[in-house]
């Protein structure tokens, strides 16, 4: 009797681990693939968002990423991702965008990807050294290019927006030129002789005046007219010319 419970008892052991066998082998035929999302894929789908959305041409700028990117391994297929990125991101600077992926369109994981972004742009610089309250000129200063990692404010990209002005300290070779450290240059001077032009269609009268204020172009000065003795009001049209308006 013993020998036959012994045996019925290795019996029933052996079903049972049989059991249990075939659930871990139905259980793993039956377990879902597992996916991964390689970290070049990720930071060119980073890439391509960022210059979908960024506001500078895309030869201006340049990213690199701040912290490492690593790949990403999901359970399940039909893998996708979306980027996004704070309301108030300028892409310019250090910028932190968030990578959410989705298994079948069901959300599944995040990741925050960190990227410097510089912008290059062009900025004025001294051509050589310049003394304080010259009046600049064409062969005064040149265009360079430099990479920002923050909105440039004050730096002017183009000469025209300081030929012709009155510098207000010295600069020295190479220095960038703001907009600050220049001045417009009055096109009429107090004290000075200016062409007085009266239009009135189809009348036009031109005399001589003297200038009573500084102006720079369209601004409103007191002129005196030299003939009549009378100070009049004139705008200012160019190097010291004026126009009588009706």
């Amino acid at each position: 009797m013993k020998e036959t419970g012994g045996r019925r008892h290795s019996i029933g052991t052996i079903a049972i681990l049989s059991i249990v066998f075939a659930l871990v082998v139905t259980v793993h035929l039956h377990a879902a693939p597992v996916t991964t999302v390689r970290a070049d894929d990720i930071k060119g789908t980073v890439i391509a968002y960022i210059r979908g959305h960024m506001p500078w041409p895309a030869e201006t700028v340049r990213m690199e990423f701040s912290s490492g990117v690593s790949d990403v391994t999901l359970t399940g297929t039909d893998i996708t991702c979306r980027v996004s990125c704070g309301r108030t991101e300028d892409f310019i600077g250090d910028a932190t965008f968030t990578v959410s992926f989705y298994g079948n369109g069901v959300f599944m994981k995040k990741k925050h990807v960190r990227v410097r972004l510089e912008v290059i742009r062009d900025v004025v610089v001294a051509a050589r050294s310049l003394a304080r309250g010259i009046e600049i000129a064409d062969e005064d200063v040149r265009l360079v290019q430099k990479w920002f990692r923050r909105i440039p404010n004050g730096i002017p990209a183009d000469i025209e927006d300081v030929v012709g002005k009155r510098l207000r300290c010295i600069v020295k070779v190479n220095a960038e030129i703001r907009k600050n450290m220049v001045k417009d240059i009055p096109l009429v001077k107090k004290g000075k002789v200016v062409r007085i032009v009266i239009e009135r269609q189809p009348l036009k009268i031109t005399t001589i005046g003297v200038s009573e204020q500084d102006g720079m172009r369209g601004d409103l000065v007191k002129v005196r007219n030299v003939s009549s003795r009378r100070t009049i009001y004139a705008r200012v049209m160019a190097d010291s010319l004026v126009c009588v308006e009706f």
